[in-house]
């Protein structure tokens, strides 16, 4: 649950200290520097992504589990340090640090829990649709509270909670390293550093076109929302004429759809035609943008469940799919390039976006600033289709078209090929 992504938006939405209960210390950050925070949270975590996954294999799950968790912590206690200083500029760089050390423990936690999950359910929509389900609903809790806290006990104190809330999961991250067994370590006797350059040259040798166009919209739709949840609460304030509290609890419905979730991935294993739900998913987010920037009575409410439903769609599906696109014997790394991918255009746009809500008031009016953006969203979510389309043409030329596969027949597949290479393998001698 990234409950300190959310009070983030929370605390660089707030405008008024005068009107919380309690006095509280409100920073003056302009929309380049908000998003500069989210930015560099996702940059650290794409960064340790990679590492964590090159050193997975070789090092087991445990040390990188309990870095995460001592990561996330000191990242948490220096944000919450930064929100008490008076000085902007201090407290600026205070809450970049503790984004930075957080974004690297995230990296850490995320790679670590999908190793986990692809180990156990390799190419199952419906589990690794439930793992995904727990984040986004803890995404909109996330939301709910901070929404509910923030006018009642100010800006500070709410990120308390968001501490508290970490070290809870901090002493998860303590117990899952202490039950690691730790037996999917390589032990082919091979060094680290010749092993991991053999993974990736082979990742680089390997890699088709069925990977590429995969790798595309994966990264847009992604960034898409992301860049859309954490900008969402200004424009609903904005445009709407919502309260922040308001804001807040309607950009979590783009996370709430995720109860639909267990009703895709149960239909994706049994009908396949991965290709065809996700094209469909990225229709869905692009629709959500052209009906409200297309017509100014579709309600908020609209916008946001139509882009959580094709969320909803997507992230199971794709999450489930990037075992599948791998490139043989490469989905550990495989999978740390596509999260790469997706946490470092996550901050990219992330700072396209502050740009262009920075823009000045006199060259252009503010609601043409939240158009634009829109309008850049829009934009992605076109290319996100295009790229999905030419998924599809790519998974029609491959051999065995493997994502047009049902899990079943998928498991018959990787049954065969064990029992085709025990086959093969001489059998070693007393």
């Amino acid at each position: 649950m990234n409950t300190d992504s959310t009070v983030v938006a929370a605390i660089v939405n707030a405008t008024d200290p005068s009107a919380y209960k309690k006095p509280d210390h409100c920073l003056n950050l302009d929309s380049t520097e908000y998003n500069s925070l989210s930015a560099t949270f996702t940059y650290a975590t794409a960064i340790a992504s990679v590492f964590a996954a090159l050193a997975v294999k070789h090092s087991g799950q445990r040390w990188l589990i309990w870095s995460s968790g001592l990561l996330a912590v000191t990242g948490a206690f220096l944000f919450v340090g930064g929100s008490y200083l008076e000085d902007n500029d201090t407290a600026f760089a205070l809450l970049l640090i503790g984004r930075l050390l957080y974004g690297f423990g995230n990296g850490f936690r995320t790679t670590v829990c999908s190793h986990r999950v692809n180990h156990l359910w390799k190419d199952s929509t419906l589990m690794k649709g439930l793992y995904v389900m727990s984040g986004r609903l803890g995404n909109a809790f996330s939301f709910w509270l901070s929404g509910v806290t923030l006018d009642a006990i100010g800006m500070s104190n709410a990120i308390w909670i968001a501490v508290g809330l970490t070290i809870i999961a901090s002493f998860a991250a303590l117990f899952q390293g202490y039950i690691d067994t730790e037996d999917d370590l390589d032990h082919e006797g091979v060094g680290k550093w010749e092993s991991t350059k053999r993974g990736v040259n082979q990742f680089f040798t390997n890699v088709d076109a069925l990977y590429c166009w995969f790798a595309v919209p994966y990264f847009l739709i992604h960034s898409i929302v992301s860049t859309f949840t954490t900008n969402a609460p200004n424009l609903l304030v904005s445009r709407g004429r919502y309260t922040e509290i308001e804001a807040l609890t309607i950009i979590s419905v783009v996370y709430v759809m995720s109860i639909i979730i267990p009703v895709v991935g149960f239909v994706v294993d049994h009908t396949g035609y991965r290709q065809n739900w996700i094209t469909l998913a990225t229709v869905v987010v692009m629709s959500a943008f052209v009906a409200y920037l297309a017509s100014t009575t579709v309600h908020s409410i609209v916008m946001t469940i139509t882009l959580g439903i094709g969320y909803a769609i997507f992230d199971p599906v794709s999450s489930a799919s990037t075992t599948i696109v791998a490139p043989q014997n490469t989905e550990g790394f495989s999978n740390a390039v596509l999260k790469f991918l997706r946490y470092f255009g996550t901050g990219t746009f992330a700072l396209i976006a502050g740009a262009i809500l920075n823009e000045q008031v006199d060259l252009i009016t503010h609601d043409g600033v939240w158009r634009n953006l829109l309008l850049l969203l829009l934009s992605m979510a076109i290319l996100a289709i295009l790229a999905s389309l030419c998924l599809s043409w790519a998974n029609h030329r491959s051999v065995g078209k493997p994502l047009t596969l049902t899990e079943k027949e998928h498991r018959r597949r990787e049954h065969a090929k064990e029992t085709k290479h025990n086959e093969t393998t001489p059998l070693l001698s007393d």
